[in-house]
């Protein structure tokens, strides 16, 4: 009776190999588009520069009600405010932007790992050592994020995603002056 269970199982595993050993079938060919259908993201690029976006937004908006909260100079939790209420708006035009090019939203993004060690090492931060160090993250995320707009503006998939990016660079040029500024006024 065993034997016969193990004959079984047996031929089950050879039936399972030899279906496994079958060669896939081409993928199918892509579908053309019809008019009023969502646009696939339309490449890794694509996709890539939504990611980034998505995060840059993000952290700019909770480091900056950080900064409202725990900045000792008027000018840091000004710039703190400032990069909530233009990082909100800039979230709302790249969401407009996924909806015009028939794209479905993605979920809202998870910060990086640098991004989260950035925030972990601020929020130990207090007084001038906080307003330093807030200013100096903030130099380096609008540098990080004024080359993600440039190239994607540049390279990127012609349409209402790239027409973000490029609207939003020159913003982005505005708060990295604006942070290199207060920061200078730091040392």
């Amino acid at each position: 009776m065993i034997s016969r269970y193990l004959l079984a199982g047996a031929a089950a595993l050879a039936v399972a190999a030899t279906a496994q050993a079958q060669p896939m079938p081409p993928p199918a060919p892509p579908m053309p588009m019809a008019p009023g259908m969502p646009m696939p993201m339309h490449d890794g690029m694509t996709m890539d520069f939504v990611t980034k976006a998505a995060q840059s937004d993000e952290f700019e908006r909770r480091e900056g009600r950080l900064a409202e909260r725990k900045a000792s100079n008027p000018a840091v939790r000004h710039f703190g405010a400032h990069m909530v209420m233009a990082h909100t708006q800039t979230t709302r035009d790249l969401k407009m932007a996924i909806h015009a090019a028939g794209m479905a939203a993605p979920p809202p993004p998870m910060l990086t790992d640098d991004q989260m060690h950035m925030m972990g090492d601020l929020a130990h931060k207090q007084g001038a050592d906080f307003d330093r160090a807030y200013m100096d993250q903030q130099i380096q995320a609008h540098q990080d994020a004024l080359q993600v707009m440039q190239n994607y503006g540049a390279n990127g998939h012609p349409g209402p995603i790239k027409d973000a990016a490029n609207k939003t660079a020159p913003l982005v040029q505005q708060h990295l002056d604006m942070a290199k500024h207060i920061r200078a006024q730091l040392s």
